[in-house]
């Protein structure tokens, strides 16, 4: 059986706005490809903002296309910031306890 293939995007622990250019052409790269994609968030330690609406807008545009996104644990410190600023759900993030 082959493997499924999937685009792995490593957040990193500072989910800010410094890196959003970095971020979004990683994005723009993971959508253009047309997998599905990995979110890969457990070492996020702070997240403003910025990166959350960048990441929601990805979220939508790979919805729109049909591609696939998921989280692989992401951490509570990012959870409890979308949560905070009431995008978690627009995130798609898994339940939390």
């Amino acid at each position: 059986m082959a493997k499924e293939i999937m685009t792995d995007i490593l957040c990193s622990e500072s989910l800010d706005i410094s890196m959003a250019a970095n971020l979004h052409e990683a994005l723009k790269k993971a959508l253009d490809s047309g997998t599905p994609v990995n979110l890969q968030a457990r070492r996020v330690e702070r997240a403003d903002t910025a990166a959350l609406q960048l990441l929601v807008a990805f979220i939508r545009a790979a919805r729109s296309r049909g591609v696939a996104v998921s989280w692989n644990e992401p951490s509570a410190a990012l959870c409890r910031c979308a949560a905070l600023l009431g995008l978690a759900q627009a995130l798609e993030m898994p339940s939390q306890g």
